[in-house]
């Protein structure tokens, strides 16, 4: 016995994700150079830049979303706070932003200390930058992005006064009075930002 089945289908398909992929890449091609500590050019934020929110500090968009992972080959914070210092005057020329020098020492220590395992490899009394860290920690903050990198600074340089604590007293009351003062605005930033800490 012979016989034909005839059978409709109905297909349901969509593009597959090859662009995509494409564009993914390159919104997180700076992040990706950062864990890699790879020279991050101006024209690598250009597709992070274009998908910032709406009325979003492209700065802060763009710091903050290459800040959202330790780079965990970073073993030095000295070498580390260097490093992240070419990668905010890349953002800089990105974002067309002009920064004094105190400013951009500022964002360079707070990416590398939100970047920076130091579960791993804790603050010594052997930081370099100890002096930077302590002037920059008296810049008066305006923008978004101040507040955060200053949050994070102040973690490092607290950590770091403890380690003398009789004699360092007064610095670290003060920069416990700073991270208490500027905590709730940090709070207010962080949750604009992406999620994807794994430090």
């Amino acid at each position: 016995m012979k016989g034909e089945i005839q059978m409709e289908t109905t297909l349901h398909f969509a593009q597959n994700a090859d662009a995509g992929t494409e564009e993914s890449y390159l919104r997180n091609l700076p992040l990706l150079k950062l864990l890699a500590k790879e020279n991050i050019e101006a024209d690598d934020w250009s597709v992070l830049l274009a998908a910032t929110p709406n009325n979003e500090d492209k700065l802060l968009w763009c710091l903050g979303y290459t800040g959202t992972l330790c780079a965990l080959d970073a073993t030095d914070f000295d070498d580390w706070v260097v490093y992240c210092s070419t990668v905010v005057l890349s953002a800089l020329e990105a974002c067309g932003v002009e920064a004094p020098d105190e400013r951009k020492n500022l964002l360079s220590i707070g990416l590398a200390a939100r970047t920076f395992n130091f579960s791993g490899n804790p603050v010594t009394k052997n930081l370099k930058c100890a002096e930077t860290i302590q002037g920059a920690a008296s810049y008066n903050c305006t923008e978004d992005a101040d507040i955060f990198s200053m949050w994070y600074l102040l973690q490092v340089l607290t950590e770091y006064l403890r380690l003398d604590f009789n004699g360092n007293l007064r610095e670290l009351i003060d920069a416990m009075k700073t991270m208490n003062k500027i905590r709730d605005r940090y709070r207010q930033i962080a949750d604009r930002l992406p999620k994807m800490d794994a430090c």
